[in-house]
């Protein structure tokens, strides 16, 4: 009677239901292993925040360990690094060097990347680099032979002021033709004497140092 009334109601038998339970358990399980081992990326940081050209900056990427995850990095400039992350083993922060070899603006980017059979990290960050032109190298000095004297010289589209000439100290001075800039480089002026321009700039020459 009681198991034609079980069939009667659609009731499952207590190893089906059992084995149902322990199914939804399992996948439960799986469900909170696969969140446990995600990393998370917090944070990208830059140290210094402005370098020279052809100098290297330190690039720190912050975050919450959670498992195995992977973490990319892009330079701004074409560069990028890839790596791993593993709970108890490579842990956050994670720092790299780069080196910038062009002027410019960069921005860094930290976000998750897929390595091999190892998924990206959760989450993403920026920071901004300023990587600024190296400075010219200083003009040589001129060193003449014993008993000749310095000969002024003006760059191009620049003209001796003859009348600046100094030939005690070595002093002298030259003016810019029109549309003509700067030399990059100064130019190299006597012993005891220093590369000087005006704020117009179109004036330059070496002046004499005090003693």
């Amino acid at each position: 009677m009681d198991k034609h009334l079980n069939k009667t109601l659609g009731t499952s038998s207590p190893r089906k239901h059992h084995i149902g339970l322990l199914s939804l358990g399992a996948l439960a399980l799986i469900a909170a292993c696969g969140t446990a081992q995600a990393g998370s990326i917090t944070a990208v940081r830059v140290e210094p925040q402005t370098i020279t050209a052809g100098g290297q900056a330190q690039v720190t990427v912050e975050g919450q360990d959670g498992g195995n995850c992977a973490v990319r990095v892009e330079y701004g400039n074409g560069d990028v690094d890839v790596t791993r992350m593993s709970a108890g083993k490579d842990n956050f922060p994670r720092s790299f060097m780069h080196t910038y070899n062009i002027p410019g603006t960069f921005t860094i980017l930290a976000k998750g990347g897929r390595d091999g059979s190892t998924m990206g990290c959760s989450g993403e960050s920026t920071v901004t680099l300023n990587v600024v032109a190296a400075p010219p190298p200083p003009p040589m000095e001129m060193r003449p032979r014993h008993g000749e004297r310095y000969t002024p010289a003006c760059p191009d589209g620049f003209v001796l002021n003859r009348n600046s000439v100094n030939r005690r100290t070595g002093a002298y001075s030259c003016s810019a033709l029109q549309g003509s800039e700067l030399p990059r480089s100064g130019i190299a002026c006597p012993p005891d004497t220093a590369y000087y321009t005006n704020e117009q700039g179109t004036l330059l020459g070496c002046k004499a140092l005090r003693r």
